[in-house]
């Protein structure tokens, strides 16, 4: 499962504000990067680069010109036409993408060679339905840039440990999942290495949290609940910050700790209405009904 996927059916099918806020800031980034493009009829121009240099006989990188800067800017280019296509579940255009420049000179650099591999895993788990060559492929796409051996993970490594963790989860490993999860949060015990990917590791302590107590750890999940949220400021990433809570609030509840729960999912409640997320803050005020009258909460969320 993607994490769009899974965050649209954590929310009820509803996409969440820190969905719809990256979305807009990814769309920003994509017309930030066409700019340049748009001032002249340069796409067109730039889709001859890879022509020209197999005339030549040359690597894109070495091509006779005054600048690299027009070639930085044809991967840029197709680079977002990738996650372009992935947002909007264009599987058709990523396979032509992959096809395209899995061996293209210019995407042989380890950053960029993962980056296909990524999408190319993603690309063989939802239409060719095969977990194991995906997960290869991830696993290769980790490999590309040595992660294993790295102290501090890029943002991309990130996000590619965090579609195995979720593939994982989709195939029903919570517990490979959650110790893959948990691997990613050692290499972030210094704040000052945290705060450049921080909003990547939330979205880990989020997933991370959920899956805890899909799986009755529920000491565990208000651990990782608490340590996400000492992370955040009082005005940010209130999204996240309210589904910490709730989950912190559902197992404070599990533990017979009402008191608690009930703390936690008031807070919830707050978080959620405050940034517009009507369908959750209308599931959490049932549940604050439920706790205060001492029934039962449902165990899913």
């Amino acid at each position: 499962m993607s994490e769009d996927a899974f965050m649209t059916k954590r929310n009820g099918g509803e996409k969440s504000l820190v969905d719809r806020n990256q979305a807009k800031s990814e769309e920003g980034n994509c017309r930030e990067s066409l700019r340049p493009i748009e001032r002249e009829p340069s796409k067109q121009m730039l889709s001859t680069y890879p022509i020209l240099a197999d005339v030549l006989g040359l690597k894109l990188d070495e091509l006779p010109l005054e600048t690299k800067k027009p070639v930085s800017d044809w991967v840029s280019f197709i680079l977002e036409e990738f996650r372009n296509a992935i947002r909007h579940d264009d599987f058709a255009a990523v396979k032509a993408l992959i096809v395209e420049h899995l061996n293209n000179p210019a995407f042989q650099s380890p950053k960029l060679r993962q980056f296909l591999l990524w999408h190319q895993a993603i690309l063989v788990y939802y239409v060719d339905h095969n977990q194991q060559k995906a997960m290869q492929l991830l696993n290769s796409a980790l490999n590309a840039t040595e992660y294993a051996t790295k102290s501090t993970p890029s943002a991309q490594e990130l996000g590619i440990l965090i579609s195995v963790a979720l593939l994982h989860s989709e195939e029903g490993d919570n517990g490979q999942a959650i110790g893959l999860f948990k691997q990613a949060l050692k290499k972030a015990t210094c704040s000052k290495t945290v705060h450049p990917n921080l909003a990547l590791y939330l979205r880990i302590y989020d997933h991370l949290v959920q899956l805890l107590y899909e799986s009755n750890d529920f000491h565990q999940a208000i651990e990782y609940a608490e340590k996400g949220l000492k992370l955040t400021g009082e005005d940010d990433y209130l999204p996240i910050k309210g589904e910490l809570h709730y989950m912190r609030g559902q197992s404070f509840h599990r533990l017979g700790q009402q008191e608690e729960a009930l703390l936690d999912l008031h807070k919830s409640f707050s978080l959620f209405q405050t940034v517009g997320l009507k369908s959750k803050a209308e599931v959490v005020q049932k549940q604050l009904a439920l706790l205060q009258e001492g029934k039962e909460l449902p165990f899913h969320c």
